[in-house]
Order: C-alpha cells, then sequence, then structure tokens
C-alpha cells in the first residue's frame, strides 16, 4: 500500500494562512457565550462544522440526531481535504478571513493554543460532555489550565515491530528502554544489512521528540513558551537518535516511504501513532507477525507521553447556534460514536464506557486493540505560543534529520534551540 504523504509542518499553504492572522483578520466576530438552549429556536438556526476524514462518520451521526431531536435546525457537515491537521487549520483560517466562520472545528491538539492565541474561544462547556467521558484526558485541550476543546480522537507515540524480522535475528522482546532498544537495532542490522529504525524525520517528528525529551525527565517548551531542553535531560531524551544515526541504524526515509516499508516487511522498528494500526490489519494481513508496543524510554526514565489527535472547539458567534453547536459535539462524542470510531481508526477512547465495550472486542488481543486498553495520563502535545508552532515544528524536524545523520547532540540540540529562540521572540 502507498500511503498519502503528510503534509510538511511548514507548508506555504499553512504559512499563508498564517499570515492572514498576523494581518488583522483572524476574526470576523468575537466568539459568543452559548445561550440557554430553551430559549432558542431551532428553526431559527443553522451550524456548521468542519473536520478532517476521521471526523466524517461520527459528525453523519451527530446531524442525524439532533435534526430529528430539534426539528426545524439545520446542521452543515463538511469535510476538508486533506490529510493532516495543518491543511484543516489552512482552510480554517482562510474561510474565517474570508467571512465564513464554521461554529464546531475540529483542532489537532498540537494546536490549541494556537486557536486559543488568535481566535479567544469561551471555555469549553465541560457539562456538554457524558458522564462516561473520562477526564483525563481533558488537559490535552486546555490552555494554562482552562479547557478550550474537548479531545475526540487520540493516541500517543508508540513502537511498531515487524517480529518476523526481529526474531530471525535473534530478538524475541519488544525493547523497553533505549539500551534494549539499541543492542536490538544493531542486533537487525547485522542481520539484515539494512537499517533497521525509524523514528519520523518529516511531518510529524515534534511529537516523538517531545515524548522522548520528557521520558528523560525534560520539558520541551516552558511556561512563556520558549524551549527548555537544551538541558541534561533533555540531550538524554535525543541521544539515542544521534546513536542510531551514527551506526547505521536509523533509515533517511520521509513517512510515507517509512509506513510503506513497514507493511511491505522491509522495517523492522517504526515509531507512529497506534492510530495506523487499524490500516495496518487490513493491509498486512497474514504476510507477517507485528506488534504494537510502548514507545521505548530511556533507561531509568518515566513515560511522559503527549497525546496526538484531535478535538472538537466551539467558534459559534451567536450564542443560539453556540448552544446547539454543544448539543452537536455531545452527540458526536457519544459511547457509539467513540465505539465506531475507535474500531475505524484505533485510536484511545475517551469514553470509559466505549473503553469497556472495546476491551471485550476480539481485536483487542491484536495490535489494533493497543490503544482501546491505554491506560497512562498523556500530557500536552506542544506549547508554542501565537502562530510559531509551524516554523519551529519545522526546527524540530531539522533538528532529528540532523542527529539520525549521526550528528553529535551536543552539537545539534544548542544550535536547534537557538534557532527557536530567533523565531519565538
Amino acid at each position: 500500500m502507498t500511503f498519502p504523504r503528510p503534509a510538511a509542518l511548514l507548508s506555504i499553504g499553512l504559512l499563508s494562512a498564517l499570515a492572514l492572522v498576523a494581518c488583522g483578520d483572524n476574526s470576523s466576530g468575537e466568539v459568543a457565550e452559548a445561550a440557554d438552549i430553551s430559549e432558542c429556536a431551532p428553526e431559527d438556526t443553522t451550524i456548521e462544522a468542519q473536520f478532517l476524514q476521521w471526523g466524517t462518520k461520527p459528525a453523519e451521526n451527530a446531524k442525524e440526531v439532533l435534526e430529528a431531536e430539534y426539528e426545524g435546525l439545520t446542521v452543515e457537515i463538511n469535510e476538508v481535504p486533506g490529510g493532516s491537521y495543518d491543511e484543516l487549520t489552512q482552510q480554517l483560517v482562510a474561510d474565517i478571513a474570508a467571512g465564513s466562520r464554521p461554529d464546531v472545528i475540529m483542532v489537532g491538539l498540537g494546536q490549541v493554543r494556537f486557536w486559543v492565541d488568535e481566535y479567544d474561544p469561551q471555555p469549553f462547556d465541560t457539562s456538554a460532555l457524558a458522564d462516561t467521558y473520562d477526564e483525563r484526558f481533558l488537559e490535552a485541550g486546555s490552555v494554562d489550565g482552562t479547557v478550550y476543546t474537548a479531545p475526540f480522537q487520540t493516541s500517543v507515540p508508540v513502537l511498531f515491530t515487524n517480529t518476523d524480522i526481529t526474531e530471525n535475528a535473534g530478538v524475541t522482546q519488544a525493547p523497553a528502554t533505549y539500551s534494549e532498544w539499541l543492542e536490538a537495532a544493531q542486533q537487525v542490522t547485522e542481520a539484515t544489512g539494512n537499517a533497521s529504525v525509524h523514528v519520523p524525520r518529516t511531518a510529524i517528528s515534534d511529537w516523538p521528540v517531545q515524548a522522548m525529551i520528557q521520558n528523560a525527565g525534560g520539558t520541551l517548551v516552558d511556561e512563556d513558551g520558549m524551549p527548555a531542553f537544551d538541558t541534561e535531560e533533555g540531550r538524554e531524551g535525543l541521544a539515542i537518535l544521534e546513536e542510531f544515526g551514527s551506526q547505521g541504524l536509523h533509515d533517511s526515509l520521509d513517512v510515507a516511504d517509512a509506513l510503506d516499508a513497514f507493511t511491505s516487511g522491509n522495517l523492522a522498528y517504526l515509531v507512529y501513532s497506534p492510530q495506523i494500526a487499524a490500516t495496518f490489519h487490513d493491509q498486512i494481513g497474514e504476510n507477517f507477525e507485528w506488534t504494537v508496543t510502548d514507545f521505548p524510554i530511556p533507561d531509568g526514565g518515566t513515560p511522559e507521553l503527549p497525546i496526538g489527535g484531535n478535538g472538537w472547539m466551539v467558534l459559534s458567534e451567536d450564542s443560539c447556534a453556540a448552544a446547539y453547536s454543544y448539543e452537536f459535539i455531545s452527540a458526536m462524542l457519544s459511547t457509539e460514536n467513540i465505539v465506531e470510531s475507535s474500531k475505524d481508526w484505533s485510536y484511545i477512547p475517551v469514553d470509559s464506557k466505549a473503553a469497556q465495550i472495546l476491551s471485550e472486542d476480539p481485536l483487542a488481543e491484536t495490535p489494533v486493540g493497543y490503544a482501546w486498553t491505554y491506560e497512562g495520563t498523556p500530557t500536552l502535545w506542544g506549547g508554542w505560543h501565537g502562530s510559531s508552532t509551524p516554523a519551529v515544528n519545522q526546527i524540530l524536524q531539522d533538528m532529528v534529520q540532523r542527529l539520525t545523520n549521526g550528528e553529535a547532540v551536543d552539537v545539534v540540540v544548542p544550535d536547534t534551540v537557538e534557532r527557536i529562540e530567533r523565531e519565538v521572540q
């Protein structure tokens, strides 16, 4: 299977959209506080939601529920073409600048602060969430302790292993620590003659980078939006990338080619989101055995994994539209929708009842089910202030490429931090 190429985080389109924000075209009005829905007339209200493909089924289901419950209400749902949250942001920013503001938007969880800084939404009304909503995920939709986004489809970085390759090389267990991972990669590469590891060097490289830094006890970005990882802990977390690169253990592929390499049976270790496991399950079939396991951590480290995925935010300018928007989000976050979505995309369920249902599914015992039984508490993803996220993530991508090419962490990390400081100041 050939996977679509994730858009580069510093895409021309996204920068153009952010330029609209910088020029002051970031809003056609203030975000309204939701009204008492009992005082609203559904026949006078239209709400619009925009999202990527992962939100289509839940939105269709929620539209059906709301229009049946509130006779006369019109719910317009629009899937934005593309496969990345940056492409979604590009389209949304352009639409808002043109005077067409959606009421409900899907937000990449690494971009929550951007939306809060630039569009000043109302705090999310968490009373719209079901009692079974798993509140440990709310921090991922928060800025400075206030919830603005309800996380929906969530994930954390994990390790995919082609166990046919690794076991043929004499490696019988998935690595849990850096030392185990390095030793296993050396053993596999010696047996196969090929690079055995891929940590994303393009598109989502900032995400595993943050995990590596945090797992070693470091911090990616401080409360003031400045880089904070040029420390002993930060360098320790990233040092394995230098080891992989200097020893010829890491490939030079972009993310899309690495996904192809894994499903083709040509890559032993892949770091990615468990969200792709359902697709892998269909594509790999019985061609080879593979697993999904926890992301390896530095020896003596503690897992502190940043959350990936998306959530829902209300941007309505009308108070009644805002009230119906919360009802719409509530319907999308129903147990039934969470179960269906997690089966389609193997995301971590944000609903405790859905998690119980999924744990009893036969696929729960396969790699697809890794996310369904996730018990950790993920951290915020990103945290860069304002519109600096795309440029900073490009710098982090450059850092990963340099390290996996074998450059020294003691040279690359301080250089990277200096570049980020110039960008965010």
